[in-house]
């Protein structure tokens, strides 16, 4: 099969667009939306579409829409609380990448391609094992929309669990972390979120706290240290870039001063 033409630079007014062709041409839409269940363990497909045409920069746009009234309460303690994460697999000849983003209430990147599929599912911000069920808007909509040409603006993030599943890391003490996270695909910059009350913030900023990027995830034992970074406002505000070598990263108290242990949550900014 020959080779679709080249596609035309975005910047121009008029773009032909080459004949469709690939397993799945007749539904070759640049543009999805579908309702998304209210069951904790979903996964869904918003999107897939074939090779089409050269591979050029496209943008991809995830939105969703819900209304309060139809958010039932629930969660452990009924607290409520979700996000929608999305896995992106995209393409251009026999390579492929897959990486996940934070759909948060919607987010844009741009990669190089000429084929993608997108599914989501839902991630919380609690142990799903105690207490009642998660509940979620039960009229959710996810949609995916693609548009030729590069976006600039704000980078998409991926929020990063602990190797155990746990959503945030609890610091203590004189205490390494011996859990970390492993850095997401394409993260490039981290951002510790912490959700400490306001009393407590000048514990976690003022103190011997950091950040530790390791090689590896035994961090108590094999794992090489690459980079220890203070807990400071700017790095908060700032983030912290992600160092060569970096696969993991955890937290790490000296010496005390806190009155309890610190809740911190990763949430990295994607290089897309």
């Amino acid at each position: 099969m020959k080779p679709g033409p080249d596609i035309s630079e975005p910047s121009l007014s008029v773009y032909t667009q080459p004949a469709r062709h690939g397993l799945w041409s007749d539904s070759n839409n640049f543009g999805a939306e579908v309702a998304f269940a209210a069951d904790e363990e979903n996964r869904q497909r918003v999107i897939k579409l074939p090779e089409w045409g050269e591979p050029v920069v496209w943008t991809v746009s995830l939105g969703l829409d819900y209304t309060e009234e139809e958010w039932p309460a629930g969660g452990p303690g009924g607290q409520r609380g979700f996000e929608i994460v999305g896995e992106v697999s995209f393409g251009a000849g026999g390579a492929t990448q897959t990486f996940e983003v934070d759909w948060v209430q919607g987010t844009t990147f741009s990669v190089p391609m000429n084929a993608i599929s997108v599914d989501a599912f839902y991630a919380f911000p609690f142990d799903l094992s105690e207490g009642p069920r998660a509940q979620q808007p039960l009229d959710l909509r996810l949609s995916v929309l693609l548009g030729r040409g590069s976006a600039n603006g704000v980078r998409p993030t991926r929020s990063a669990q602990l190797l155990d599943g746990s959503p945030f890391a609890e610091l203590g003490n004189d205490q390494l972390i011996a859990t970390p996270a492993r850095i997401p695909k394409f993260g490039k910059r981290l951002f510790v979120v912490s959700s400490v009350e306001p009393t407590q913030f000048n514990e976690l900023v003022n103190g011997n706290n950091y950040v530790v990027f390791f090689t590896a995830p035994d961090v108590s034992d094999a794992a090489v240290r690459v980079a220890t970074m203070r807990i400071t406002s700017t790095a908060l505000l700032d983030g912290i870039r992600v160092p060569p070598f970096a696969k993991y990263v955890t937290l790490q108290n000296v010496g005390g001063g806190f009155t309890e242990p610190v809740s911190a949550g990763f949430n990295f900014e994607l290089n897309l």
